[in-house]
């Protein structure tokens, strides 16, 4: 449809228009009622080499594992894959309320092996105990990576929280996400339906033109015959003159005017006839 024809539907209809502008503002404030804000919780995670290390012969070496944190970032990258994998997200559905949602990625801020949490819920309690629930997940994944790897505990990759979020913060990006797509659904399709009310009541007003000729026509009746019966055509008569009536006095001028024109015609008329 051409935006000029539905500028012109709606300027026509703009009672409607504004109808549809109450019910849209009411669905959206029926959208964000029944939405409602999102709580946020964030945490974060480091990951940090052992601090012991074995020699080749046989002595271990005490190290601040803080100064190689650099060394690790592969091992970071692995349980980050792990904790965003399928079977994870299956678990965390359902343990937690449908529409909370959960978000873990390297956090590439800064050069340390840390892994960011990040996690929505419709209500704080299940925000933290979502965001407890999978920054615990951090040892156990590193333990189920190195099991294999008969390693003293000294000698392993560990990981330790860095912060973690006591308190959600309340946000509206849910709800004002839902509200703009309940506005442009009910307004969209209220337009549309606006257009088609406007073409339909213009299709009822404007005649049809075939059938106000047929109608025409049969009002007309048949064209008139030639009467041939006696045999004589109708141009070999000769005109018969017609009979001239007096003008009124009272009549208006301009009447009176086009009387005698016909008048003189219709004497010359006679006049011709009679002279032939």
């Amino acid at each position: 449809m051409e935006m000029s024809v539905l500028w012109g539907s709606l300027r026509r209809r703009w009672y409607l228009v504004l109808a549809l502008v109450v019910l849209t503002l009411g669905a959206m404030f029926v959208v964000t009622q029944r939405v409602g804000p999102t709580y946020e919780a964030t945490g974060t995670v480091l990951v940090y080499p052992p601090s012991q290390s074995s020699m080749p012969d046989g002595s271990r070496t005490q190290e601040n594992p803080y100064l190689t944190l650099s060394g690790v970032n592969q091992a970071r990258d692995v349980v980050v894959r792990a904790l965003t994998s399928k079977k994870v997200s299956d678990e965390f559905g359902e343990t937690f309320p449908v529409g909370t949602t959960f978000e873990i990625v390297p956090d590439y801020t800064n050069s340390a092996p840390i892994i960011l949490f990040t996690v929505e819920a419709n209500s704080p309690t299940v925000a933290t105990e979502a965001l407890d629930s999978l920054v615990s997940l951090v040892p156990v994944e590193l333990g189920n990576l190195q099991s294999n790897l008969d390693l003293p505990e000294a000698e392993r990759v560990a990981s330790t929280v860095l912060t973690q979020d006591e308190k959600p913060q309340a946000t509206n990006k849910s709800m004002i996400r839902s509200a703009i797509l309940a506005g442009a659904g009910v307004g969209g399709a209220g337009l549309m339906l606006i257009a088609l009310i406007d073409s339909l009541l213009l299709g009822r007003r404007s005649p049809d033109p075939a059938g106000a000729t047929d109608h025409d026509e049969t009002a007309a009746g048949p064209p008139p015959a030639d009467d041939d019966r006696d045999g004589t055509d109708e141009d070999d008569v000769a005109p018969q003159p017609t009979p001239l009536r007096p003008v009124a006095a009272g009549r208006p001028a301009a009447e009176r005017t086009v009387t005698t024109r016909l008048v003189r015609r219709r004497r010359r008329g006679a006049e011709r006839d009679e002279a032939s």
